[in-house]
């Protein structure tokens, strides 16, 4: 069996900056900072790690627990209408005949490593018509460690499949180096797409075990190193 985990953002959608936006009407909701995003690069990062890394680059007091938790939970209110006018939403090349193809298939399971909180990964994924191909995953609500919950994500994948899986046969897919990172730190195979913000180039400089363009050029390619064909 394998165990293929997917990243978000910039590796199955893209929201057109939705998740930007609705974060920046949470922080001006919340403790009435404009703009909050400005200048930050969330890339890779988990949602709780970005809210951090807001306060202390604007200088500001009162990331305590449970003002983090307040401006996540306003997120999450506004994210919806957010992902729903985005004028440039779209499901990238070739996932969703990719998954498709494999969503019946008994050697393969399909989850979720991404650092959105799971309410906001779930309602990016709907417009795509994508949430009922990841029944389990690792979030940025079950660790802000990025390597911990691509470990959370495998377990979770274990326990779905009901057997062992060994590391060499669990995938961790992105678009960013941390994507890799994690999931070389994790112990598992690493498999950068350049879908996003970073290049063929930039992704193999990290040392994934395969970098690819996408689903849709080089899915023959990634069957093989998976060893599923």
């Amino acid at each position: 069996m394998k165990l293929l985990l997917f990243d978000i953002d910039g590796t199955l959608v893209l929201t057109g900056g939705a998740g930007v936006r609705a974060l920046n009407r949470a922080f001006q909701e919340i403790v009435g900072i404009d703009n909050a995003m400005e200048g930050i690069r969330p890339h890779g990062k988990t949602d709780p790690a970005i809210v951090r890394e807001i306060f202390m680059e604007r200088g500001a007091n009162g990331h305590s627990p449970d003002t983090v938790a307040r401006i996540l939970d306003a997120y999450i209110r506004f994210l919806p209408e957010e992902v729903r006018l985005s004028t440039t939403y779209r499901v990238l090349p070739g996932i969703l005949t990719f998954l498709e193809t494999f969503k019946e298939d008994s050697r393969i399971l399909c989850g979720l490593a991404t650092g959105n909180v799971e309410q906001g990964a779930r309602i990016k994924l709907e417009r795509g018509n994508l949430n009922s191909y990841f029944r389990f995953g690792g979030f940025g609500s079950d660790a802000e460690n990025r390597t911990h919950l691509v470990r959370h994500a495998a377990e979770s994948g274990i326990r779905q499949a009901g057997q062992k899986i060994a590391p060499e046969d669990i995938f961790v897919i992105g678009d960013t180096p941390r994507d890799v990172e994690a999931g070389r730190e994790a112990g598992f195979c690493t498999v950068g797409v350049a879908t996003s913000d970073y290049s063929k180039e930039q992704l193999e400089e990290t040392g994934a075990d395969l970098v690819m363009s996408d689903f849709e050029r080089d899915r023959d390619q990634f069957l093989r190193v998976a060893r599923i064909v």
